[in-house]
């Protein structure tokens, strides 16, 4: 399989603004705004923030477990104000991306490492596939075409976190201790893309023959920080948790 270079990959494309609309945020200022909130919830809800990262719990405002993942304390509210319009739109809110900055912050204030040795012994991670596109009732009536769209889009965004979080632990194992450096970078730096374009060679072998991934800093980034914490939960042991 033909790869583009890792370093345009990487790269996040930037959008077109209107003349007279206020600036875009800068992918610094939305990447900075997510690890700051990753590193509020590690903070003030460690458990919970472990449990969100193994996938035990969900980031639903509706349940109790959702509205403590999502507080706002851990919201520059202030900063969503003074900001230009698009911030809030800017921002990747789904649970792959809140679980990836959690699970840096879990990483680095836990002082985590991994070597190849200690990776090589741990079982494969699980991982939940999309549920099959469901077009009856349990009646037999037909579901509406804008109800199975949704589904559509919920299996593809599923199978996309399935596809990233495979590749995050192919990657780590092979790598792990280039997947580490990565998060002693600092966000939107030269280090970061030199970093991630040292597991170039990793991700050439890592990503299946056939198989297209849009690939950028924050979303690889944040796939090698939850594989990278899944293994070290997985690495402890019975009753044990970093």
């Amino acid at each position: 399989m033909k790869l583009a270079p890792i370093s345009l990959i990487l790269g996040l494309v930037a959008a077109s603004v209107p003349a007279q609309a206020a600036p875009a945020p800068s992918a610094l200022q939305v990447r900075q705004f997510l690890a700051d909130y990753g590193t509020c919830i590690a903070k003030r809800e460690p458990g919970l923030s472990r449990q969100a990262v193994l996938g035990e719990v969900r980031f639903d405002r509706r349940s109790p477990e959702g509205k403590r993942l999502l507080q706002r304390e851990c919201v520059d509210a202030e900063q969503l104000r003074n900001s230009s319009a698009g911030f809030a739109g800017k921002l990747r809110m789904d649970d792959e991306t809140y679980r990836g900055v959690i699970a840096e912050a879990l990483i680095v204030s836990g002082k985590i490492a991994l070597s190849a040795e200690r990776t090589a012994s741990i079982p494969a991670l699980t991982y939940q596939a999309p549920r099959p596109l469901r077009t009856e009732y349990p009646d037999g009536k037909p579901i509406p075409e804008e109800n199975l769209e949704r589904q559509r889009v919920a299996i593809a965004r599923k199978t996309s976190a399935m596809a990233m979080g495979q590749l995050g632990e192919c990657v780590v194992r092979a790598v792990p201790e280039k997947s580490r450096a990565v998060f002693e970078t600092a966000i939107e730096t030269p280090s970061e893309l030199q970093a991630l374009n040292g597991l170039a060679g990793a991700l050439q072998q890592c990503i299946p023959t056939g198989q297209t991934l849009a690939l950028d800093r924050m979303s690889l980034r944040g796939a090698l920080a939850i594989s990278y914490y899944r293994l070290s939960q997985a690495a402890q042991p019975s009753g044990a948790s970093q």
